[in-house]
């Protein structure tokens, strides 16, 4: 299957899935990162706020951070691919925009350098056990994904991992899978 293929078959497959399926499983992927020892060792965490249907939600560990004195910074859209960086104060300091996304207001949330952070947690429309990761098909992730030297954290319920993607030379992959039913440690 074609890369567009394959992110229009997980797309569906997660937005089929139950809301209350959805919230438990979150919660507890949320719980195996939040044990991570890279998670514990890390002042700032660089997290994308969920909104997509079926998407593994972020609200709980963002909170999490939040509530343990961690900093937590989130993406913006911005033109020509790139993705702008700004630390938030609480999920209030996200609203709507773009493509159906959660992203900070820039009236509440200042700019943060994302080099600050010490584990950046990518979301991902499948992934494989070596840490493959096919996003959302614009490349803002992995351009991002690119310049960054801390531990790329994907989230993914088990439904979303896959033997095998077809990966680009500029595809980053993750570090670290993590799963409602596991952590996957990809190198």
């Amino acid at each position: 299957m074609s890369k567009g293929e394959l992110r229009s078959e997980f797309r569906q497959r997660r937005a089929a899935l139950p809301p209350e399926l959805i919230e438990g499983w979150s919660a507890a992927i949320a719980a195996r990162l939040a044990s991570l020892d890279e998670y514990l060792r890390t002042e700032v965490v660089h997290c994308y706020a969920s909104s997509l249907p079926g998407e593994v939600r972020t609200d709980e560990l963002i909170r999490r951070s939040l509530n343990e004195r961690r900093r937590v910074i989130c993406p913006r859209v911005r033109a020509h691919g790139q993705l702008e960086h700004r630390e938030i104060a609480g999920l209030s300091d996200l609203v709507g925009s773009t493509f159906g996304l959660r992203e900070p207001d820039p009236a509440l949330a200042a700019p943060a350098d994302p080099e600050a952070a010490g584990l950046i947690v990518a979301p991902g429309v499948a992934f494989t056990l070596s840490g493959g990761r096919l996003g959302m098909g614009g490349g803002y992730y992995d351009r991002f994904l690119s310049q960054v030297r801390a531990p790329i954290v994907g989230l993914a319920y088990e439904m979303q991992l896959v033997e095998a993607l077809p990966l680009s030379a500029h595809d980053r992959r993750a570090d670290i899978v993590v799963t409602e039913l596991r952590v996957i440690r990809c190198r």
